[in-house]
């Protein structure tokens, strides 16, 4: 299980409203074939999987095929394979955006998996998949963990026991994540925007950067285990050196807490992996 994130678009492109859900779709499906090649090229067979049959039938109509490179295949996870039609119960419980307890579609010739465009409440189809196949590697590309990890156990989403037993197993191998934030000061300009990133190639650490203009960033903190967002917020808030605001100032712009619930359950979890 292993986890790879990275802005599939220039930044500014996908911070824009001229920017569409389709867009970074089909941007991440373009980036998935090209990385599949690599593999497909030593022999391979890599299976791109789709959450359903309508993300997997929108990219084999944008590639046009099923095969778009050779020992590279479009398939859907969870309804019916190419070449079947759903059951009146998939198609229903569709309407519902739930999958009505249908097996997923492993690949058995498959030696690898790509899993592109998940949701939060796809997310247990994919530990389906792993427990179906559990001997192949199994890649999730640009899903957005950090952001589809806060919706569980909301109403209507997977709970929190997903994260726990199965996203606690997936090793960041990649990772590079931008944030954009704002600081209050008590001095002229009173309000500075920053940003930075989050970056991680295994088996490297954890690295916080601050974005120093000109598209180049310097690292103002390096760890071996990953670092709560809110940390990282705080990192780079540091480094800024505008002077010291005093506790009681840092307290009441931060809070009380700077970790998630995910972040906090380490006794709750069973494996510790996707920290390292």
């Amino acid at each position: 299980l292993m986890e790879i994130e990275f802005p599939p678009l220039p930044t500014d492109f996908m911070e824009s409203p001229e920017c569409s859900a389709y867009d970074v779709s089909s941007a991440n499906v373009r980036l998935a074939i090209d990385f599949a090649k690599s593999f497909a090229t030593e022999g391979k067979r890599v299976a791109i999987m789709f959450p359903d049959r309508a993300e997997s039938d929108r990219a084999i109509e944008t590639h046009g095929a099923d095969e778009p490179f050779t020992n590279i295949i479009l398939r859907p996870l969870a309804g019916p394979a190419p070449g079947t039609t759903s059951s009146p119960v998939d198609i229903v419980m569709g309407l519902f955006g739930k999958q009505g307890g249908r097996n997923v579609n492993a690949v058995p010739d498959a030696d690898m998996y790509i899993c592109l465009v998940f949701s939060a409440q796809e997310l247990p189809d994919l530990e389906a998949l792993h427990m179906a196949d559990p001997s192949k590697p199994l890649v999730m590309m640009n899903l957005k963990l950090d952001t589809l990890r806060g919706d569980l156990g909301l109403p209507a989403f997977p709970p929190k026991d997903l994260q726990y037993r199965f996203l606690s197993q997936v090793l960041p191998v990649y990772y590079l994540r931008t944030r954009t934030y704002s600081k209050s000061i008590t001095k002229p300009p009173f309000l500075v925007n920053y940003q930075g990133a989050l970056f991680r190639a295994f088996p490297g650490g954890w690295q916080s950067m601050l974005d120093v203009g000109g598209g180049k960033y310097r690292r103002v903190k390096l760890a071996d285990e990953r670092p709560a967002l809110g940390v990282f917020k705080v990192d780079l808030g540091e480094a800024l050196d505008l002077g010291d605001e005093g506790k009681v100032n840092t307290f009441f712009r931060q809070g009380y807490k700077t970790s998630t619930w995910w972040e906090d359950a380490k006794e709750e979890e069973l494996h510790s992996i996707w920290r390292s």
